[in-house]
């Protein structure tokens, strides 16, 4: 029969700073006897792991934080407690939330959201077949970063014009990256053309244009040059 000793335990080990999407492993060394249970808690949390070995395979920006152990009998516990901090690197933005293609009559207000997260916390930034769009009377941009770290835009366009009609982007972008989504709006009335800004490019690189058209329904576009 095992002679009854004190329960001891530590984690090894007591800190690490893990990159985003790589592996972290804490393993929790304990002494005595018995020992009946093993228990893991994150964040004062318990955790679904009952294993000396606890093993995260791909680390996101929710891991990190403290981490303990518990090993149990009928008459005492011992812990111990280790620290999951984030590396250097970072995570691209990604947009969670998006609009789709809507066709409207012109008159009422009209609501876009674009839902996005990344590390660091990226900017999301408007655009109306690819000019950057600001606050006017007309149209107001709102930001602002939920508890959990997401980053919600809402674009509102106070009473809708046929010539707000067009493909509306949004863009999320930090210094690790940029995403964007883009869907059009359709309104119904006659056919306008916003002016188009010059484009500086380089010889031999491909060209994108997209054509500032607005109104609905539209039969053709024609394009010409000089």
């Amino acid at each position: 029969m095992h002679k009854k000793t004190p329960l001891s335990a530590n984690i090894e080990p007591t800190t690490q700073t893990v990159d985003f999407g790589r592996p972290a492993v804490f393993t929790c060394n304990f002494e005595g006897n018995p020992i009946k249970t093993i228990n893991w808690m994150k964040d004062g949390k318990r955790l679904n792991h009952e294993e000396s070995v606890l093993r995260i395979d791909t680390v996101k920006k929710d891991d990190r934080g403290m981490y303990q152990c518990f090993v149990r009998n009928d008459q005492e516990s011992a812990g111990a407690s280790a620290e999951l901090k984030l590396g250097g690197r970072f995570e691209p933005p990604q947009i969670h939330k998006k609009f789709s293609e809507e066709t409207l009559q012109p008159g009422p207000s009209m609501f876009l959201q674009c839902v996005a997260s990344g590390n660091p916390t990226p900017e999301i930034t408007w655009e109306l077949d690819g000019k950057k769009l600001s606050n006017s009377d007309h149209l107001q941009v709102g930001q602002y970063v939920t508890v959990n770290g997401d980053v919600v835009s809402n674009l509102n366009i106070s009473s809708i014009h046929t010539n707000d009609g067009g493909l509306y982007k949004c863009i999320a972008s930090s210094k690790v990256g940029s995403t964007e989504h883009a869907a059009k709006l359709n309104v119904y009335g006659l056919p306008f053309i916003r002016p188009m800004e010059k484009k500086a490019i380089v010889a031999g690189e491909n060209l994108i244009v997209t054509c500032p058209v607005a109104g609905y329904p539209i039969d053709s576009i024609v394009w010409e040059r000089g």
